[in-house]
């Protein structure tokens, strides 16, 4: 409970922050704050060599965490620092690339965010491992409460409404978060600083890291790829749209965050211990019975955001079903695909983002330019089911086998519906509301024997 509350309360704030986005800032500075998005978590990726999941995998095995903080964070600094101080030479022509700004400070800002993003995800890693939840989920928290009290600022101010004060905006975001997890960590950073790096160790890590390394970088790819083709095959309105309905799948986010911060130590653990790990199909079928209930909940409710935004926004009430889909397949694929990570075989991980990625390319290429968002969302969504279903087979040849037929045929239906409502809700009216709503009943009762165990579970976990 302690590590959902960042989550939820960030999915709270973002259901505020992005309505006042929208009315505040012109479609097209919407879509390039989404662009700000994708550049800092690439930048935060590649920076981290995937040593930050090296960290998370050997902290409960190592005897001197100082030494193995350090053996992460060093690298991790000299990359990052050896790419941008030439970039910034570069400043105009990248910040048009890549942020679509005729701004040369964006770039500069863009830049000064990943920093602070990189520090801030090591340093949140380190409230992570040491199960400080309620210290863990503010690390989560802060980000998005800064930014929206950025952008009251900017608004009672009477700053100038641009792409610079959003981006802005995000830095002070980022650097506070920062400040506040160095200050809540700073016994460990103190002691790994005055470490001294491991050789042994950094090649160890890097092994373990390396194909994660790339697939992540394919995983980076495959979230970015729809918000891409926008920008060079659509508009910057159409982008803007997508990225709206892909802020309003905040309670998918939240579902996947928590279970993504929770579950890979909790089986990490698990082996070590010996337990008996049968347990995790269990964990697998609940996980699907909430993402199964989250989407019809969604799809039932998804007509409210025409209350919440102007009318340039009114397709996002059919997009944000087949948005809130994307990250709650992964969600399930995190749970079904353990086992790749449990054998230490981790270039399956690669294999398996890249057959999301070329499917999410090809449709790209196919779809967005001719449907815009829709188009867009559509392929990413196929895309993350090419995804999940890959990296499950990968988890069941490495690792484990079971039965699959209820996995699929419940996640195969589930596709088709969202689908369906962003390919054709326009044209149903409310219909496609009543059609989910419908649902609710067959969820309840298809999954009768999950939410028995979780009402179970969630009264054994309370104290008396």
């Amino acid at each position: 409970m302690g590590f959902a509350v960042g989550p939820i309360a960030t999915a709270l704030i973002s259901l505020v922050a992005v309505p006042i986005v929208a009315w505040a800032f012109a479609p097209e500075d919407v879509a390039r704050y989404n662009l700000l998005q994708i550049f800092v978590s690439f930048s935060v990726l590649l920076a981290t060599l995937g040593l930050d999941q090296g960290y998370v995998r050997n902290f409960h095995e190592t005897k001197d965490r100082a030494v193995l903080l350090r053996s992460c964070v060093v690298p991790s600094v000299v990359l990052f620092g050896s790419v941008a101080v030439p970039a910034l030479f570069a400043s105009g022509p990248l910040a048009d690339l890549l942020l679509g700004s005729d701004d040369a400070r964006t770039f500069a800002v863009a830049l000064a965010c990943s920093a602070a993003a990189i520090i801030s995800r090591f340093l949140s890693l380190i409230l992570r491992m040491e199960e400080r939840a309620l210290a863990f989920s503010a690390s989560q928290l802060i980000p998005k409460a800064v930014f929206l009290g950025s952008v009251a600022l900017v608004l009672m101010l009477a700053v100038r409404r641009d792409f610079l004060s959003l981006s802005t905006a995000v830095l002070a975001s980022w650097v506070a978060t920062a400040a506040i997890t160095g200050w809540a960590t700073r016994g460990q950073w103190i002691l790994a600083a005055r470490a001294r790096v491991d050789r042994e160790l950094v090649r160890a890590l890097i092994r373990y890291s390396f194909p994660l390394i790339f697939a992540g970088l394919a995983y980076w790819a495959l979230t970015a790829t729809s918000a891409v083709a926008l920008r060079y095959l659509s508009t910057l309105a159409e982008l803007g749209v997508y990225s709206v309905a892909l802020t309003f799948a905040g309670a998918a986010v939240v579902v996947q965050t928590i279970f993504s911060v929770v579950w890979a130590p909790i089986v990490y653990r698990w082996v070590a211990e010996g337990t008996d790990l049968g347990r995790v199909d269990t964990v697998m079928y609940q996980v699907l019975a909430v993402v199964t209930a989250l989407l019809v909940v969604v799809g039932s409710l998804s007509w409210l955001t025409d209350v919440l935004l102007p009318a340039a926004y009114d397709d996002v009430k059919y997009l944000v079903l087949g948005s809130i889909l994307q990250p709650l397949l992964y969600t399930l694929s995190e749970a079904s695909g353990i086992g790749i990570n449990i054998t230490r075989r981790t270039v399956w991980s690669v294999w398996c983002t890249l057959a999301g990625l070329a499917c999410s390319v090809t449709l790209n290429l196919v779809l967005t330019p001719h449907f815009g968002a829709r188009g867009a969302v559509v392929a990413n969504t196929v895309a993350y089911f090419v995804y999940f279903v890959t990296r499950t087979e990968a988890s069941v040849h490495t690792w484990r086998t079971f039965n699959r037929r209820r996995l699929y045929t419940i996640t195969s239906l589930s596709v088709v519906g969202a689908l369906a409502t962003v390919a054709w809700g326009a044209t149903s009216g409310l219909w496609y509301a009543v059609a989910w709503a419908a649902l609710a009943p067959v969820v309840i009762w298809a999954f009768r024997g999950e939410w028995l165990a979780l009402r179970a579970l969630r009264k054994s976990s309370v104290p008396a």
